[in-house]
């Protein structure tokens, strides 16, 4: 079980001056989603997704959406917005490309930052979870509640992530604010997704800023 602690520990590498590998926080930028289609896109096990006024759409459902190429050290920036109580989602990095055999089809090897509409639980907005890849404990994973609820836009309203994965280190911040690290992140490299968690929710700007 990963805990909510307060205060949140920064862990040198997210998002700064320069990475874990010594990488100045710039990169080559990429836009992944072009707001006309699903161009680069692959659907993974019946996931509903699709373009609709320039959004991606996710009309409930299981599966994920993954991007067709892979990435290693990265910053991904997105907006998504719920369009229902408690819709539920999740944006998945360095994940591979096979999913579980059970009829949600979900990656078997990855990481999820949770997308969900909820601020309570064991697992509210922006918090992290292992898809079977190498798990982490309370020690690798810190996240701010407080933090996490002061900078939440209700739902309907556009909020935005900004992913970073470099080196063995992620972090979260949600609408320009830090609130989620993690360490010892085993997989170094993989895919971007967006799961279907029978939730209505849509997707817009999706970017990269991927590093060689």
């Amino acid at each position: 079980m990963m805990r909510i602690l307060l205060p949140l520990i920064v862990i040198s590498g997210a998002v700064g001056c320069v990475g874990t590998s010594g990488r100045p926080a710039a990169g080559e930028h990429r836009v992944l989603f072009n707001g006309e289609d699903l161009g680069g896109w692959v659907i993974e096990n019946g996931g509903q997704f699709s373009v609709r006024n320039g959004v991606l759409f996710v009309n409930k459902g299981t599966g994920w959406l993954r991007f067709e190429e892979e990435f290693g050290d990265f910053v991904l920036e997105l907006d998504f917005r719920f369009l229902e109580k408690e819709a539920n989602s999740g944006i998945f990095v360095r994940t591979g490309s096979t999913s579980r055999g059970d009829e949600k089809g979900w990656p078997d090897n990855g990481y999820q930052v949770q997308c969900m509409d909820t601020l309570a639980g064991e697992r509210p907005l922006a918090t992290m979870i292992p898809y079977g890849a190498p798990g982490f404990d309370d020690t690798h994973h810190k996240s701010n509640l407080g933090a996490i609820t002061g900078a939440y836009l209700p739902t309907g309203e556009w909020n935005n992530y900004e992913i970073a994965c470099l080196g063995e280190t992620l972090s979260v911040k949600l609408n320009g604010v830090l609130v989620t690290t993690a360490s010892s992140i085993k997989n170094r490299s993989g895919y971007i997704g967006i799961q279907a968690e029978h939730g209505l929710l849509e997707f817009r700007n999706i970017s990269v800023r991927a590093f060689k």
